[in-house]
């Protein structure tokens, strides 16, 4: 003979057997039961606590990537500079490092395993480095001046 329980004969059952565990008396299985939840609700409380700490530490240190506005997995690097002038200095010392560095012998050691691929990245670093519309804002400026910007 099948017989299937129906929700509310489901919820009288679920209502009587809480009724039930909440009134019985304390065995050691019961107590058990009762210490190692309040031990997890323990472990839970000192998981939040570390990622509470961690959140404050992150707020605290993580200042050098920013996160680029149209690509979620993709950051940004600033570069901290007095002006342009020094933006130029500091591009032109990667260059001249990286033309030192192809007269120079490429061969892997441990420090430098893979110096052409070195060398590239750092062409590619110094090529984003250089301020193209910055540059382009100048010369606006440059030929909108009357007299001075047309000189030399």
């Amino acid at each position: 003979m099948d017989h299937e329980i129906s929700k509310s004969e489901q919820n009288i059952i679920n209502t009587e057997c809480r009724k039930y565990l909440e009134n019985r008396e304390p065995t050691k299985e019961n107590t058990f039961d009762k210490e190692s939840t309040s031990q997890v609700e323990r472990r839970e409380s000192e998981e939040k606590d570390i990622l509470n700490i961690i959140s404050e530490l992150a707020k605290e240190h993580f200042h050098t990537l920013k996160r680029y506005p149209s690509k979620k997995e993709l950051y940004t690097v600033n570069l901290i500079t007095e002006g342009y002038l020094e933006t130029s200095f500091m591009t032109s010392n990667l260059l001249k490092v990286c033309i030192t560095a192809l007269d120079a012998e490429r061969t892997p050691n441990r420090v430098v395993p893979e110096p052409d691929q070195n060398i590239k990245e750092v062409l590619g670093y110094v090529l984003n480095m250089i301020p193209y519309e910055e540059m382009e804002f100048l010369d606006k400026i440059r030929h909108a001046l009357p007299d001075k910007g047309k000189q030399g």
